[in-house]
């Protein structure tokens, strides 16, 4: 019955002939759908798909072979010798047997949708991509086929072409809510943070009780500083998962980093209350009691935290950077190196000692630990940029300094930090019109900064520019009132 019905294929109303059109020569031609097929095409043919059925593609190859050699205008047989190519794995011939086949019946859906199947598994996926836009074209209701182009464009890299796919999937059915968190996953994958906002938005109207939708969302508020987003986002959070205790941590640190004091500190103090082993609560509360200049809380609260977490560096390195703000540096140093003990590797807190070090004029000390730095993160440019702006403020190895500084700023061109670094060892080096260039660069980043200011007065003097130098030591000391320097240069 199989081998009748392939028969069938060849064999359609043969019996019966319409009118005919002229071809270009003037010779008659039929419609496809009523040429008499050559009988020796047919057995040939059938004979084929018998060898494929039993699995044996070289033979069935031969005999579709075979019925060309017969009739070479059928499609079908080349689409049947496509695929037995393909399973023999020749990929190069199967295509060619279905380029043939389209050229006879451009319309063909299976043979085309074949075609695109094997570019993309050859990895051909340029014409993949042309293979599956045609059959999308032809089938707009037939959704996989956009989930294969979207695939497509993700792997070509045309990442905003797959999340537009993504997006008309989800028009066409709002129940196809996969293809928006692939819209909504690709926006945060190229950046575009509004995008991705606004297809979370969607989603979690969607579907509600989706804990993931909010914490996706919640995150790209953060990144965008809209802490109160975030909250009230982490705030339905605890409605939909209320013994989450990773959710209710979250909330803590997002408490912490907002303008609420007063509830981060009943939170956090009532988190630690409810999970006194639960570290994050502990970090949380002392971030809280440094930020907001709590000094005497924080360092009660920290010496209890340290006792239960006396592995975590975390504590005596907020301390220490506390302590420092206060001018308080030789106690800093203690906590400092009592970080280092628990964690010798611990980057920031290796820069905080060196700047320690150097504020308290133990410069020896201070230069020994920015080369350790620097020898074993060549390219940490915080340490680079550091290093050379103390040796810049003694005046030492400046040559040195400069190409570190150098090496900062091409790792991160737009700090105004190293700008200024690089401005102050240029002027120390004779070299004031350089120096001018950037000092004024990093001041157009950030011009709230009284040593940058004072820097740039000070260049402004070497140039002979005096009254342009003391409007800008006048700028300094309204960010520095108490600074007897500058109110004696402006003296002058």
């Amino acid at each position: 019955m199989y081998l009748c019905y392939i028969a069938a294929v060849f064999i359609h109303s043969c019996s019966i002939y319409p009118d005919v059109k002229p071809s270009g020569d003037g010779s008659p031609e039929l419609p496809d759908s009523i040429k008499v097929y050559d009988s020796r095409a047919i057995e040939h043919f059938m004979a084929g798909e018998n060898h494929t059925m039993q699995g044996d593609y070289a033979m069935a190859v031969l005999e579709y072979q075979d019925a060309l050699n017969f009739d070479s205008t059928s499609n079908t047989i080349y689409v049947s010798m496509a695929k037995a190519f393909i399973n023999l794995g020749k990929f190069e011939r199967g295509i060619e047997a279905l380029k043939r086949a389209l050229r006879l019946e451009p319309d063909d859906i299976e043979a085309r949708e074949i075609l695109a199947q094997v570019y993309f598994l050859s990895g051909d996926n340029k014409n993949a991509e042309k293979e599956y836009e045609i059959l999308r074209n032809a089938n707009r209701d037939d959704i996989e086929l956009y989930y294969q182009l979207a695939a497509i464009y993700i792997k070509n890299k045309k990442l905003d072409k797959a999340v537009q796919l993504y997006k008309e999937i989800y028009q066409a059915d709002p129940g196809q809510l996969k293809a928006l968190e692939k819209a909504a996953e690709i926006s945060l994958i190229r950046q575009d943070l509004n995008q991705a906002a606004n297809l979370y938005d969607t989603l979690i109207r969607q579907k509600p009780e989706q804990v993931d939708y909010y914490k996706y969302r919640a995150d790209i508020a953060i990144v965008q500083k809209d802490i109160p987003k975030a909250l009230g986002l982490y705030e339905m959070l605890i409605e939909l998962a209320p013994g989450d205790i990773d959710i209710l941590e979250r909330f803590g640190d997002l408490l912490s980093r907002s303008e609420r004091f007063e509830d981060a500190c009943i939170y956090l103090q009532d988190m630690i209350q409810k999970h006194p082993d639960r570290e994050s609560a502990y970090i949380s509360l002392a971030f809280v009691y440094s930020k907001n200049k709590k000094s005497e809380s924080l360092y009660n609260f920290v010496d209890s935290a340290m006792v239960r977490f006396p592995e975590q560096p975390f504590f005596p390195i907020i301390t220490a950077n506390t302590l420092n703000n206060e001018k308080r540096h030789k106690k800093a140093e203690v906590y400092l190196i009592k970080a280092l003990e628990i964690d010798p590797e611990n980057f920031q807190a290796q820069i905080l000692l060196a700047n320690t070090w150097e504020i308290l004029g133990q410069s020896e000390l201070s230069d020994s630990l920015y080369a350790l730095i620097i020898s074993n993160n060549p390219d940490e440019d915080v340490a680079l940029n550091n290093f050379a702006y103390s040796l810049a403020l003694r005046g030492k190895q400046l040559e040195k300094a400069l190409k570190m500084v150098s090496k900062a700023l091409e790792i991160s061109a737009d700090n105004a930090s190293y700008l200024d670094t690089k401005g102050w060892i240029l002027y120390k080096l004779g070299k004031p019109k350089e120096a001018k260039e950037y000092v004024e660069k990093a001041l157009s980043i950030q011009n709230d900064n009284a040593e940058v200011l004072e820097h740039l007065g000070d260049i402004l003097t070497k140039l002979k520019k005096a009254v342009k130098a003391k409007e800008y030591y006048r700028r300094a000391l309204e960010f520095d009132p108490e600074n007897e320097r500058l109110k004696q240069k402006l003296s002058k």
